[in-house]
């Protein structure tokens, strides 16, 4: 009889294990991207969108000034400050990509 931990009765067990097959490190691109490269930068605009839109860009063209060929990447947002009458929103965001170097 296989005992049944209390990690199995949530589905833990298979979640951890697809977590950990997922974020496995990744070999040398063979397409010459093998530079990671990260770049976190502040972004305003008056509307959510806008805001959210100004962080992104500004952490992409950081990291683009130092590589100069990445791909699109990953980006990692966060709400800094919003107004309480919603006039103001301010992200701070990280951009992660695989560059030429």
């Amino acid at each position: 009889m296989q005992k049944v931990t209390w990690l199995h009765r949530l589905g833990l067990v298979p979640a951890v294990v697809a977590v950990g097959l997922a974020t496995a490190p990744v070999a040398a691109h063979a397409d010459g991207y093998d530079t990671p490269r990260s770049a976190t930068a502040l972004g305003a605009g008056s509307t959510h969108a806008a805001g959210l839109a100004a962080a992104e860009q500004r952490a992409r063209e950081a990291v683009l000034a130092v590589g100069h060929d990445c791909t699109p990447g990953t980006y990692y947002t966060l709400t800094i400050y919003s107004s309480p009458g919603g006039g103001t929103w301010v992200f701070r965001s990280t951009h992660e990509a695989m560059c030429v170097d």
